[in-house]
């Protein structure tokens, strides 16, 4: 069972200032998108033996997916894919995950087709507002055109309770067996907000309880977009994840995290309060992550 978060360029620290870090939280893996390629050089100097999965490109935030038939996006997707072909040993790659087609120009056969040109195992996350008959048509259409490529079902579990909070745990038993990856984050019953776990109203430990009944192995990616007010909360949503699969590691990460968290806090105020001399009306509240799209 391996434990990670989605890492991204932060605004006001390098890549190579946040991995140390990060890694001071015994993580074990790491998710990425495209906004991380620019970044890459120093990216896989500081993964060390870490393990990663690549997002590819949702339509919500790059306007385009893998899917996508838009002529004006074909080349970033050829170029996307050879640079995942190219990279994925240096990178640690051990996923690459989709949704189901959301660009109005993309289809589930133009995904699979792209799908089948990438040289790494994939995982189908399932989306807002899609029904489980729709999303489970899709997966094991996927599954039958590309076999073994197909690594298992990302449940996010966020979306699942926006999608329908009085049945989001109601999971059909073929696609229990495939859940081998969970995004974790925080939501209200109508907003997927990245929240670190107990800042909204996800009952967590009733999720967990659904996972540990279907005897879930798999990673836990902290699907999380933390502002600079919420770091000792990111570091507690850890905790409460590991504690409810592991006493013994749970009790090891609480006495690192007692030492820790002043040292990340230093790190990212120090940071922040240069951000803000250069940043005219930044404030806490604003998102840590540079949200990219173009």
């Amino acid at each position: 069972m391996k434990f990670g978060m989605t890492l991204e360029p932060f605004k006001g620290m390098s890549i190579q200032q946040v991995l140390p870090l990060l890694r001071l939280l015994d993580l074990d893996h790491f998710e990425v998108n495209l906004n991380m390629i620019p970044k890459i050089k120093e990216f896989v100097k500081g993964l060390h033996k870490k393990t990663t999965t690549f997002h590819l490109p949702i339509y919500n935030r790059f306007f385009f997916d893998i899917g996508s038939q838009n002529s004006e996006v074909q080349q970033r997707i050829s170029q996307l894919i050879e640079f995942l072909n190219t990279n994925k040993e240096r990178m640690n790659l051990q996923f690459v995950l989709t949704h189901p087609p959301e660009d109005p120009n993309s289809t589930n056969i133009s995904v699979i087709d792209k799908l089948q040109e990438i040289e790494i195992p994939i995982l189908i996350e399932n989306i807002i507002g899609q029904s489980d008959d729709e999303f489970n048509d899709f997966y094991f259409q996927a599954k039958d055109y590309l076999g073994r490529k197909v690594a298992g079902h990302a449940l996010d579990v966020a979306h699942r309770f926006v999608s329908n909070n009085q049945k989001w745990l109601d999971i059909s038993e073929e696609i229990q067996r495939e859940i081998k990856y969970v995004h974790l984050s925080d939501c209200t019953k109508y907003a997927d907000l990245h929240l670190p776990l107990g800042l909204g109203e996800l009952p967590y430990l009733e999720f967990f309880s659904f996972l540990k009944e279907i005897k879930y192995q798999g990673i836990f990616l902290q699907e999380i977009i933390p502002t600079v007010d919420q770091i000792n909360c990111l570091l507690d949503s850890f905790l409460l994840n590991v504690k409810s699969f592991s006493l013994k590691r749970y009790r090891k990460l609480r006495i690192l995290y007692g030492f820790v968290k002043p040292i990340i806090n230093l790190a990212v105020n120090t940071s922040f309060r240069e951000l803000r001399k250069s940043e005219h009306g930044l404030h806490a509240q604003d998102l840590a992550f540079e949200l990219v799209s173009h």
